[in-house]
C-alpha cells in the first residue's frame, strides 16, 4: 500500500514538473505537455504509431537464410529521423518509443510469426559497442520480448568480425564482408527452436542473412527476421 502511495505521489509530482517545465520533442522541437516526460510530442507520437495500423509487410526470397522478413515501416520520414537520433545521437529515450511500435505491431500480427521460442537481437561487435555505448537492437528487443512474453537471449549470438560501415556497398559485397562475422556461444541452445531475430533496419538483408545462417548452423528450425524499418 505504502509503495503504491509513494509511486502515485511520485507520478503526480513528475507530471506537475513536466507541465511547469515542458520538454522539447526530439523530432520537431515542439513542447511536450504530457503528464509524464516523453521524448516525442503528441502529434509526433501519433505519426509514428500510425504505422501500427498499416498492413504488415513480409519478404521471402531465395538466397536468404531467414525464412521470412517483416518490417513495420519504410526507412523514411519520422521513422528514419527517430532511428538516426537514437543510434547516432544517443537519444536512448527513443528506444522505448521504437520498441513499443515494434511490440504493438507484433502483438497485432502474431499470426504472421507463428510460434516463437525466443527473441534474439542482432549483436554489435565489441568495438562498435564501446563506441556507441549501447546496442539499439537489444534495447528495442527488450520492449518487444516484454510485450510478447517471450524469452530474450541477448548473449547467445556474438559478433566476432568488425566491418567498416557498409553504406554504398552492393548486397554481394555486404555478404562477402559479413561472412563468418557471427558466432554462436557454447551455452546457446538453438536446436529445434523458432527464433525471432530483431534489428532496427534492414537494407539488403545481408546482416540478417548471416545471423540467421549462424543460428541455423546451431540447429534452429526456423528464423524470422523482424525490423522496425526497411530501406536505404
Amino acid at each position: 500500500m505504502l509503495k503504491t502511495i509513494l509511486s502515485s505521489t511520485g507520478d503526480f509530482y513528475l507530471g506537475l514538473l513536466n507541465l511547469l517545465y515542458p520538454q522539447d520533442c526530439l523530432v520537431c522541437n515542439g513542447r511536450t505537455r504530457e503528464l509524464k516526460p516523453a521524448p516525442l510530442c503528441g502529434p509526433c507520437s501519433d505519426r509514428i504509431m500510425a504505422y501500427v495500423e498499416t498492413p504488415h509487410w513480409v519478404m521471402t526470397e531465395d538466397g536468404f537464410s531467414f525464412d521470412a522478413a517483416y518490417h513495420v515501416a519504410s526507412y523514411e520520414d519520422i521513422v528514419k529521423r527517430c532511428i538516426c537520433l537514437f543510434k547516432y545521437e544517443g537519444k536512448i529515450r527513443l528506444s522505448k518509443v521504437l520498441g513499443s511500435v515494434m511490440a504493438e505491431y507484433a502483438a497485432r500480427n502474431t499470426g504472421c510469426f507463428g510460434p516463437i521460442d525466443m527473441i534474439v537481437p542482432v549483436p554489435l561487435h565489441p568495438v562498435k559497442l564501446r563506441e556507441r555505448q549501447f546496442n539499439q537492437s537489444e534495447l528495442m528487443a527488450e520492449h518487444l520480448a516484454g510485450r510478447l512474453d517471450k524469452k530474450l537471449e541477448k548473449n547467445w549470438l556474438k559478433r566476432i568480425k568488425y566491418t567498416a560501415p557498409q553504406t554504398g556497398l552492393s548486397r554481394e559485397q555486404r555478404l562477402r564482408n559479413l561472412k563468418g562475422a557471427f558466432l554462436v556461444r557454447k551455452e546457446a541452445r538453438f536446436a529445434d527452436k523458432s527464433v525471432l531475430l530483431v534489428d532496427d533496419v534492414m537494407t539488403t538483408g545481408a546482416t540478417l542473412h548471416e545471423c540467421a545462417k549462424t543460428i541455423k548452423s546451431a540447429g534452429a528450425k526456423k528464423v524470422l527476421a523482424y525490423t522496425l524499418a526497411c530501406g536505404n
